[in-house]
């Protein structure tokens, strides 16, 4: 990538901005094309380049070569962990919790692991009078 060209296993690259792609995107002095520009402003090392371009309409590879040709993103260096395995089980884990905690749990991670309707629905069926004994046995756990 010396030439700034993506080589076809670059694509599977990870970038991040550079000092001057963080300058660009204040001052606006490079003149880039709608789509690099908006690849620009989303660009980080979460996700290799691939993925950046299908998130914005009209986008192709080339504008991820204009971006590294003009020195506005370098590669990533991402130190990816293992996860660890889990101590204990999902079950152990549960009934150490009291019901305001598992109920705190399972309402702020509703709407982001089930979408806006499932979660909406989720949290509905968990308010009120036995949700504590409904929750654990959705868990298939003993109430």
């Amino acid at each position: 990538m010396v030439d700034g060209s993506l080589k076809e296993g670059d694509k599977t690259q990870r970038f991040s901005k550079t000092e001057s792609g963080r300058a660009e995107i204040s001052n606006r002095g490079g003149k880039l094309p709608r789509t690099a520009r908006n690849l620009l402003l989303i660009i980080d090392g979460t996700r290799v380049a691939s993925n950046w371009v299908e998130l914005i309409h009209g986008a192709t590879q080339a504008d991820v070569e204009l971006l590294l040709a003009r020195g506005l993103i370098e590669s990533a260096h991402v130190d990816i962990a293992r996860p660890k395995a889990p101590t204990q089980s999902l079950e152990a884990a549960i009934a150490g919790l009291s019901y305001d905690q598992l109920y705190g749990l399972l309402t702020s991670q509703a709407k982001e692991r089930l979408g806006l309707i499932r979660g909406f629905r989720m949290v509905r069926d968990v308010q009120g009078d036995g949700a504590a004994k409904r929750i654990r046995l959705a868990l298939g756990m003993a109430a």
